[in-house]
């Protein structure tokens, strides 16, 4: 505890300095939000509440984590969470709605497998067969229940009968070469449990991929259901790190605020500090990131509109949407979307708490 207060106050200092503000009013600010709101200093420091230019009213504009899940519980409710929870049954879920996303190959698993066709697919056999198809494309395998891209692979199927090999799988990273049951090795404590998601690799536009060409740099949206429509309360734009196949901010992704309005990226943060570390430009390849708009802007609020107003029993969720040369396509719906995204992007999770209100309301007359 003493450690963690002597952190805590040197992160202060460094605010106390970068935003020319007394130590003491910080910490005395602090304090009173603690009890206010019950949101602890890491919050108050992610969100870059020492800012002067953040108004009380805009800090108030934030949930503690205990009236954060209040708010879910009522916008959706636990037991339809699982529909998107699961990778599975999310993918015949936006499959079904005609929602744009990642072309589903098959689920392979030793008991309950099938393709997308509905066929068997639970042996290395039917799976080569069914990969062989995919000749020269490029694929990825996710765990059904995974998170922060754990598991996740992307590679190139390729064939090579002269080497008596048969199906073997390049990653798109390392450019190394495997064969289809190594790569099956790397999961075998997770197949007689989870399963394995086999779907088509998401090939973004140019515009969003000279962020980082190694990674699938996606926009989350936070949209929210009232009586008044559906609307996008928040966004921020996912950046990979260099060699990194994922944009998540748990793989030292960068993170930049969006203006809804707009489209427009504000400076880039790294999640892995605990306060606004702000970059202008991406920290490996130097692209430029603040005051960039991203193109697609309107179709994106628009795909993640509709992608709610599909979703059975929810009202409020985070949407992952990459951009491609096609249009938007939904990577993943988080339907319990990490609540510090709020303070990166700086959005007023207090319109979750306020929805939820509403609704209560309406449904006791």
């Amino acid at each position: 505890m003493l450690m963690k207060i002597r952190t805590t106050y040197s992160y202060l200092k460094l605010e106390s300095r970068r935003y020319k503000r007394s130590l003491v009013s910080l910490i005395t600010e602090v304090i009173k939000f603690s009890i206010l709101r019950s949101i602890g200093p890491q919050y108050y420091l992610l969100a870059g509440m020492a800012d002067k230019k953040m108004s009380w009213q805009e800090k108030c504009g934030h949930l503690s984590d205990a009236d954060y899940h209040k708010a879910l519980a009522v916008l959706n409710p636990k037991p339809y969470r699982k529909i998107t929870q699961n990778k599975l049954t999310e993918k015949a879920l936006l499959t079904l709605a005609n929602i744009p996303t990642a072309k589903f190959i098959g689920f392979y698993h030793p008991s309950n497998g099938f393709d997308s066709e509905g066929r068997v697919l639970t042996n290395t056999t039917e799976l080569e067969h069914l990969l062989s198809s995919y000749q020269d494309n490029k694929i990825c395998i996710k765990l059904p229940e995974g998170s922060g891209g754990v598991g996740f692979f992307a590679g190139k199927i390729k064939i090579k009968k002269h080497e008596n090999s048969g199906i073997i799988i390049q990653s798109l990273i390392k450019k190394n070469e495997k064969t289809l049951q190594q790569l099956l090795e790397n999961y075998a404590d997770l197949l007689a449990n989870e399963g394995l998601l086999f779907e088509s690799y998401v090939e973004q536009c140019p515009e969003y991929a000279k962020f980082n060409t190694s990674s699938v740099n996606t926009v989350r949206t936070w949209v929210l259901q009232t009586e008044q429509g559906i609307n996008v309360i928040g966004a921020y734009f996912r950046i990979g790190r260099n060699g990194s196949l994922t944009d998540n901010g748990d793989g030292g992704g960068i993170m930049c605020p969006i203006d809804i309005n707009t489209g427009t990226l504000d400076k880039g943060l790294l999640t892995s500090t605990p306060y606004r570390e702000e970059l202008t430009h991406h920290c490996d390849n130097h692209a430029q990131l603040e005051g960039i708009i991203l193109s697609g802007w309107q179709d994106i609020i628009s795909c993640s509109c509709e992608t709610l107003r599909k979703l059975p029993y929810t009202r409020f969720a985070g949407l992952d949407v990459s951009m491609t040369r096609d249009g938007p396509v939904v990577i993943e719906i988080n339907v319990q979307p990490d609540k510090d995204g709020a303070a990166y992007a700086r959005i007023p999770s207090i319109l979750l708490a306020q929805a939820a209100c509403e609704l209560k309301e309406i449904n006791h007359g």
